[in-house]
């Protein structure tokens, strides 16, 4: 799946967030994310995504760590800046659903960066539900970024307690601002 749209909100009774993933061909899916998955996630989230973002720039050249952290700090800085966080989210008519029936909780999330010169700056991303469907998504770096910017704003709106990785990218949006991203 080629993700086209992100959203997410917070859903008091559920105290879950609701993850909605629309694909480049218009298919469609929604997740539910518990806070303990997204406490567990979130660090090695932001890993991938500083790893997707160089990789975008540098490939497989070897980059010193301080050097690494600040392009990828760079790079996500300047994702958010060109993210569209504005216009409200299409939903299509018709649209197809990947995961059919009650909206399924998500119980395990796989990241992986590949290398190669086709892959570079993607990010893929393996849901696993908990009744044991998979989505997977491939994202190129700029909308990993708003996924865990979005991920972030949302557990903010919970009072999750997250608490955002040393650089301050991850919070670069207000926690009332978008739950979107297209």
């Amino acid at each position: 799946m080629q993700l086209h749209q992100i959203t997410v909100e917070y859903v008091a009774p559920e105290d879950r967030l609701l993850l909605h993933l629309v694909a480049q061909t218009g298919e469609r899916t929604s997740l539910w994310i518990t806070r303990r998955l997204l406490l567990a996630l979130h660090g090695p989230l932001h890993q991938a995504v500083s790893r997707a973002h160089v990789a975008a720039e540098w490939g497989a050249v070897p980059l010193p760590d301080g050097a690494a952290d600040l392009l990828a700090e760079s790079a996500r800085a300047q994702a958010l800046r060109e993210a569209d966080f504005a216009t409200p989210p299409q939903t299509a008519t018709g649209a197809a659903s990947l995961l059919q029936g009650a909206v399924p909780v998500v119980g395990e999330v796989t990241l992986s960066v590949p290398v190669g010169a086709e892959a570079a700056g993607q990010l893929t991303i393996r849901w696993r539900t908990t009744d044991g469907r998979d989505v997977e998504l491939n994202v190129p770096a700029a909308a990993a970024t708003a996924l865990q910017t979005l991920l972030v704003q949302g557990a903010e709106r919970g009072g999750w307690g997250l608490v955002a990785p040393d650089d301050k990218t991850a919070r670069t949006q207000e926690a009332s601002g978008p739950r979107f991203m297209n």
